[in-house]
């Protein structure tokens, strides 16, 4: 999966316009609530088999870091 499919993954949870989120986008700017890190932490271990925890999730705050865990 490419950086652009991350992405377009992501726009997709955040309910984003398409090309309207990059690696710099601060999570503060988007719908980053409780619902949204459900679907991450579902998104994440379906598609990379990787599990996300509590600490974990409140350390990320760009889309940069959203992507540091899918590699």
């Amino acid at each position: 999966m490419t950086i652009q499919d991350k992405i377009q993954a992501l726009e997709e949870l955040f309910e984003a316009d398409a090309g309207t989120i990059t690696p710099e986008t601060a999570l503060d700017t988007l719908q980053w609530d409780s619902m949204a890190m459900l679907s991450l932490i579902a998104l994440v271990n379906e598609k990379f088999g990787k599990r996300l925890n509590g600490q974990q999730l409140k350390a990320l705050k760009t889309i940069q870091d959203i992507l540091a865990v899918m590699e």
